[in-house]
């Protein structure tokens, strides 16, 4: 298995190059070409929120729980006081840091149901659904957003196989196989539930239409090829 400096590693620098491309053919402004970037590094680590005392799962709910004590905040009437509007943010903060950090521990296993390319998909399409309905990204962007965070899901699984193998004594360790995975097997009743979370959050996210007819037409990759070298 990679170790967190690897995934993070890697992952910054292909969501980085990747968010560059974008920007400079025109996909998204300065600012969210940094947000992808951010968020294809954040896929990166996201399959190893479900080990118990890692580094990832402590910087995965911490993120998530700023993330959504910002969201509470700023959604809230300006009425409230600014003693109130701050015991709101670090109430939802410590609720998501702590017990949802335990609750969510006491119920998974490492490269279990977490650790699958569904649950990449779940996460994706519930980041788009985020982008567009509360963040209020058009719906291209709000894709991207969701692919960039798959991106770097995928990778990170694809690194932990990779890491599977040992290239000098050629054999292949027993942790093979365990990490690359469309659904875990063995969890039949969690699978199926990560699999209905995924339909869900697919039907409630923006349409995919305008994403799929930019990342397919020839248009977009005669740009790339076009600004891809320095012209003099």
């Amino acid at each position: 298995m990679a170790n967190f400096n690897t995934h993070i590693t890697y992952a910054a620098a292909g969501s980085g190059l990747l968010s560059i491309l974008c920007l400079q053919i025109g996909m998204v402004d300065q600012r969210d070409a940094l947000t992808l970037a951010l968020i294809g590094t954040v896929g990166g680590i996201l399959p190893d929120i479900d080990l118990q005392r890692s580094y990832p799962s402590r910087i995965i709910f911490s993120m998530l729980g700023i993330f959504v004590a910002f969201l509470m905040v700023f959604s809230l009437e300006n009425d409230l006081s600014i003693l109130e509007l701050w015991l709101v943010g670090l109430g939802t903060f410590i609720l998501i840091r702590f017990p949802l950090w335990q609750i969510f521990h006491h119920h998974t296993t490492h490269r279990g149901s977490v650790h699958s390319v569904m649950t990449g998909l779940l996460a994706a399409f519930s980041t788009a659904a985020i982008s567009y309905h509360l963040l209020g990204k058009n719906d291209f962007t709000a894709w991207l957003t969701g692919l960039f965070l798959l991106l770097g899901f995928l990778l990170h699984l694809l690194l932990d196989e990779l890491y599977s193998v040992d290239f000098t004594n050629r054999r292949i360790k027993r942790s093979f196989g365990s990490a690359l995975k469309l659904i875990d097997t063995r969890k039949p009743f969690k699978s199926a539930l990560i699999s209905g979370l995924t339909f869900i959050a697919w039907f409630i996210a923006p349409s995919e239409a305008l994403f799929w007819d930019t990342l397919t037409s020839p248009e977009t990759y005669r740009i790339i090829g076009h600004r891809f070298l320095p012209t003099y």
